[in-house]
């Protein structure tokens, strides 16, 4: 059977298409930015197009309004000047001339102005022109049928827009018309007129920055849509991840997920994963226990039956001892076994502090000295003083002892166990045969064992798969190997 995370790690291996997490993410990821960009990019360009259709109306409707409030002002002087005076262009003519002929310099933000560029024609009540400040030759032509000038003589508002030549470029013109009431009948028309050259130019000046509004909020949109995918496919991500520490035999705890749905999606794939381990693990601890229980239980069995006839004492003596030997590799086999369980359960440390490893160290060797000098075997301690660890004090006892075990068994009498530490690694080395070539990659297995040179039987075959359990646990690892010159090394290497 396919365990989940060959299913969801291997993307050549057929199954449901949103099981193939790693191809489906990459789509995910366009996917939102895409969709983003088009939604959030789509109302920024039809936002971004009304605001710039908008720009040149805006301007002009500023300024019909103040050629209104002009083409009023002088209309009001005129009705002044005409109740002294009577209705003449005398007044107008003279106050434009003398405009005309002022320059100055009006830095009116980014727009330099030096000269008055505002034009006013003045007519009777007929239309006729009596005063044109721009073109004297349009004196005494009939205007009565342009707009601005035919609404005001009706006592409506006149205005109109006009493109003319001037200098040789074509230019619009804005013309704004006011009435000239004399005892309260229109007498006349005066109408202000300006070029949009400068509002053209403010235009102008306002796309451009504009544009680079566009340009700088495009840029900072591009880079929120791929840090919002980047944010909303990050769970999946560590998912995968997750998956893929498990797959390769690593320990690794369940990754932090934010948001109601992740958390929810996380929660669904953990209770998944650990139904299906769950049901793995059964078999396999059931296969191995059953292979391991074989040889003690066949044992037994065959004393047992033995037993049952004639014999003399000291073969019945023999054949209880065979039985008590057999009975307590059973219980060893079944305390390892519990032992290895409950390692192998666990996803992470609990009981975790600050452990001086030589300290610990020596207290180990202290406590094994007397049983190994009963074998003729020395335990020498070597190396500087290691770096202090974070872990479970029991668990890393254990790991330390099983290595000491495993390098007594194989020591010879009048040998030394040397055990070393450097930084965060510690290093087990005996005298002994050491490890077959055939067999170093095998020795971590759970239940794979080598003969005992001293008493020629195996052991329970689970101790140094115990000590690879806490190395994980502890991120850490165990290596296993042959030394130089001979006998059997191992090494603890604790993680950061």
């Amino acid at each position: 059977m396919k365990s989940l995370w060959q299913v969801l790690t291997n993307p050549d291996m057929r199954g449901p298409r949103w099981l193939r997490l790693p191809k489906r993410l990459i789509s995910i990821r366009a996917s939102i930015l895409l969709v983003y960009l088009l939604v959030v990019g789509g109302g920024f360009y039809a936002i971004m197009s009304t605001m710039t259709q908008e720009i040149q109306p805006r301007y002009l409707e500023s300024m019909e309004e103040s050629l209104v409030d002009t083409a009023n002002i002088l209309a009001a002087q005129l009705e002044y000047s005409a109740e002294r005076e009577g209705y003449s262009s005398d007044t107008i003519e003279q106050i434009f001339r003398r405009a005309y002929e002022r320059r100055f310099e009006a830095q009116i933000y980014s727009l330099q102005k030096e000269s008055v560029d505002l034009e006013v024609y003045l007519t009777d009540a007929k239309g006729i022109v009596l005063f044109d400040s721009s073109d004297r030759s349009n004196e005494g032509q009939d205007f009565s049928k342009w707009i601005d000038v035919s609404r005001t003589l009706k006592g409506q508002y006149g205005a109109r827009a006009t493109w003319t030549s001037r200098d040789g470029e074509k230019a619009l013109i804005l013309y704004v018309a006011a009435p000239v009431r004399i005892d309260g009948r229109i007498q006349g028309v005066v109408t202000v007129g300006k070029p949009t050259s400068y509002v053209n130019e403010l235009i102008a000046r306002a796309e451009n920055r504009f544009e680079l509004y566009v340009v700088v909020a495009g840029v900072a949109v591009l880079l929120l849509g791929a840090l919002l995918s980047l944010w909303l496919t990050q769970p999946i991500k560590r998912l995968i991840a997750y998956a893929n520490a498990l797959r390769d035999g690593r320990n690794a705890s369940y990754p932090r997920l934010f948001g109601i749905e992740a958390n929810e999606l996380g929660r669904a794939f953990e209770e998944m994963r650990l139904a299906l381990e769950g049901k793995q693990y059964v078999e396999r601890y059931v296969q191995s226990l059953t292979h391991q229980l074989k040889s003690p239980i066949s044992g037994i069995s065959g004393a047992a039956e033995l037993l049952e006839g004639d014999m003399e004492e000291a073969e019945r003596r023999k054949f209880l001892a065979n039985v008590r030997k057999e009975s307590e590799r059973l219980r060893r086999i079944v305390d390892r076994m519990l032992e290895l369980a409950s390692v192998e359960s666990r996803r992470a440390l609990q009981n975790v502090e600050t452990i001086d490893l030589s300290a610990l160290l020596s207290e180990i060797v202290e406590a094994w000295e007397a049983s190994a000098r009963a074998e003729g075997i020395e335990i020498r301690i070597d190396g500087a003083k290691a770096e202090p660890i974070r872990g479970e004090r029991f668990l890393v006892r254990q790991a330390i002892q099983n290595l000491l075990q495993n390098a007594v068994d194989f020591a010879p009498r009048g040998s030394v166990v040397l055990v070393t530490t450097e930084g965060r690694e510690l290093r087990v080395e005996d005298e002994g045969p050491g490890i077959p070539d055939y067999a170093l990659d095998k020795v971590t297995e759970r239940f794979y064992s080598l003969v005992r040179p001293k008493t020629g039987e195996k052991s329970s075959g689970v101790g140094l798969s115990f000590v690879k359990e806490i190395m994980a646990l502890h991120g850490g690892e165990l290596e296993v190997g042959n030394r130089e010159g001979g006998g059997a090394c191992a090494i603890l290497r604790f993680g950061k």
